[in-house]
Formats: structure tokens, sequence, C-alpha cells
């Protein structure tokens, strides 16, 4: 297995097998000892155990002793428990509120992603894209019938036309590009220009297209730089809200950049002792992600050397 980064690493087992049983679903579903991650207006619920926090998973039937009858998915089982998840947005707050003790909170997923074991973070990122994924999809886009939810989550059915639907993940390709001692990054206009944050460039893979053609096409598209030698290195599922970060390295044949002012706020090249000491905390003038994002990781392997 190559490397594990924030998101990935979910331990528990999808029950491929028993979903086909509906009746086996249900019961699973209705089952008041089971185990729910709980969503608020998609925070995940956590408990505070002094400067660390955990998962805080709730009995499904304490949450309906409360007067709350959850959409639920079945994550799976791990074990021997059941694993439920549900997102309470339409519930009132102050109802909310009241299943929760003062050393609990909902968190922003992105935190408490970088803060989670490992096999955490993995069923947070499980959970979440299910979640919004059926949520997204509770009417046809054929006939616009509304749709069920089967296998526990994992498919949807029209009512009407009986189209069948399956979540989806949408691939995206992340990659550094280096020449020599020197890596290009980018500002995309948004968030990371807010942050004043420089990162490896990325985009969707479009149709008909191999992992190596999009990155020549988004790294030609944002910054005018043509690419050769792309190698994979890592990916890692990003669920906002349900995305997979394939992550590449690749070497520059031109040097000039031609940024898409459209896009980009910002493309550089930056020189290997600039971005080591960004890496450190300790450059004034360059940020990078945090270790929660793939893109941290294909900057760090290629500063230090490792690839």
């Amino acid at each position: 297995m190559g490397k594990v980064l924030k998101f990935s690493g979910n331990n528990i087992d999808r029950l491929e097998v028993e979903r086909r049983n509906e009746d086996w679903v249900s019961e699973k579903i209705n089952d008041p000892n089971s185990k729910v991650l709980v969503y608020n207006r998609s925070k995940i619920l956590v408990k505070k155990i002094y400067s660390n926090i955990t998962v805080k998973f709730l009995r499904l039937g304490d949450i309906r002793e409360s007067g709350i009858d959850p959409k639920l998915i079945l994550l799976g089982d791990l074990g021997g428990e059941i694993y439920l998840a549900t997102d309470l947005n339409d519930v009132d707050e102050e109802i909310v509120n009241g299943l929760i003790s003062k050393d609990e909170e909902f968190i922003d997923c992105r935190t408490a992603g970088d803060q989670l074991s490992q096999a955490q973070g993995g069923m947070i990122s499980q959970s979440k894209s299910q979640l919004e994924w059926n949520r997204k999809n509770s009417f046809c886009g054929i006939c616009a019938g509304k749709t069920e939810g089967l296998r526990g989550g994992q498919s949807r059915k029209c009512s009407s036309c009986e189209t069948e639907l399956f979540p989806r993940t949408d691939p995206v390709i992340i990659s550094l590009v280096t020449n020599g001692e020197f890596c290009l990054l980018g500002q995309s206009k948004g968030r990371l220009s807010r942050l004043n944050i420089y990162s490896c460039l990325a985009g969707f893979i479009d149709q008909g297209e191999s992992i190596e053609e999009a990155v020549a096409r988004e790294i030609m598209e944002e910054s005018g730089i043509k690419v050769k030698n792309v190698k994979y290195y890592a990916s890692q599922p990003w669920p906002f809200p349900w995305s997979l970060m394939i992550g590449c390295h690749a070497e520059a044949e031109t040097e000039e950049i031609n940024f898409d002012e459209h896009e980009m706020h910002s493309v550089k090249w930056f020189h290997r002792d600039e971005v080591l000491s960004a890496l450190e905390e300790k450059n004034d003038k360059l940020s990078v992600p945090g270790n929660i994002a793939i893109a941290h990781h294909l900057i760090k392997a290629w500063a230090t050397k490792e690839v």
C-alpha cells in the first residue's frame, strides 16, 4: 500500500454483500444500538479530550429518544458494531444542542480531519461524501421524479422511471511541476489568494482523458508551462464534496509563465531553499498548504529529495 494521507485509512467493512438485502439494511438502520456519526450543517460532532479531539458517536436509540427521527445512511461494520451517519441540518438547533454535552461540539470537517486519527478521518471522508450525494440526488435527473435510497445509501432509484443512481467520485489531478532546483506553485482566485498560500496546480480530469493528459492540459491552461515525465505519487479522498485527489510530479519542458488571469491570482517559480523554509514555517514571503492536504506532501517529497 502506498502513502496514506488524511481522509484515507478507513478501516470500516462496507458490507457490500449484506447491503443487497434491504430487510437486513432496514434492521441495522433501526437498531437502537447502532453507532451514529452525527453532522449538523456539514460539521462533525467531536468530543474534546484535553487538547485532542475524537469523533463522538451517538447511539441511534439516544437520538430517537430526544425526539429526532434522523435520515440515516449505513457506513458499515467495525469491530462487530454497525456504524451509521446522519446530518441534522433540518432539525431545530435547540433540539440538536440538547444531544451534546459541554465537552462536545460540531466542528468544520477540514479542521477535524487534520486532528483526528487516520481511521476516523477516513470515516469522515466516506460519510460526508455519501450524505452530501444522497442530499443532492433526491430527484431524478431524467424525469424529475422523486428518488428513494437503497442499499443503505449506496444507491438511489427513481420512483417514476426507475433509473438507478450511484454515488460519484470526481477525479482531480494535482501536480507539482519542477525544473531543476525550482518548482511551480500558484494561487487560485478565492481561498488560496485570501489566505496568501501557494500550492500545486490542480484541476478536474475531463471525460475521455488520461491522468497524464489531464496533468499536461491543466498545467498548460493555468500556467502556460509545457510538461513531460508525469509520475504518480499518491491519492487522497477529499470530501468537499466527493473528490479523489490524484497527486503527481512532472518536469517542465518550458520556463516562461503565462498564467490564466481569469482563474489564477498568481503563478511563480520558487527555489528549493524557499520551499524548505516555507515547510518549516520560517518564510515570511511564502506559505504552503498544511499537512492535511496532498499538496503539502507533493511539495515536501520534492523539497526533501524523497522523489
